[in-house]
């Protein structure tokens, strides 16, 4: 690492609510912090259903998206759903410039992803 450079890191916290695997990330999401989450999702998404929890996600980059893309993808062709609560203002803009934000699941709070039933 060149000298004067920080790299952020990236936190997951992982929990069960109502039935939901809910995992909450925290810091920034980009090339070098994209293995950490993903990691993750292997292994605590055991069913189909998980939210990412997005409050403290100061930044997403296209890796981080295209992260997020593939497991919607997974879970969405096993029955399931992943759904995004919380998103900043930036990882919302990043949706909106993706043209996923229709694609996506997108919530305000983790309370209303985990609430809202699950389309048959």
């Amino acid at each position: 690492m060149a000298e004067g450079t920080a790299t952020m890191e990236l936190n997951v916290g992982s929990e069960v609510q109502q039935g939901w695997r809910v995992l909450a990330v925290a810091g920034e999401l980009d090339i070098d912090t994209v293995p950490v989450l993903s990691a993750r999702l292997d292994s605590d998404v055991s069913g189909a259903h998980a939210v990412l929890d997005l409050s403290h996600l100061a930044f997403m980059d296209s890796t981080g998206l295209a992260l997020v893309l593939d497991w919607h993808r997974r879970l969405a062709e096993a029955g399931g759903q992943l759904r995004i609560a919380s998103a900043q203002a930036p990882v919302r803009r990043l949706f909106e410039l993706a043209d996923v934000a229709e694609v996506l699941s997108l919530h305000l709070t983790v309370d209303e992803a985990v609430q809202e039933p699950v389309a048959p």
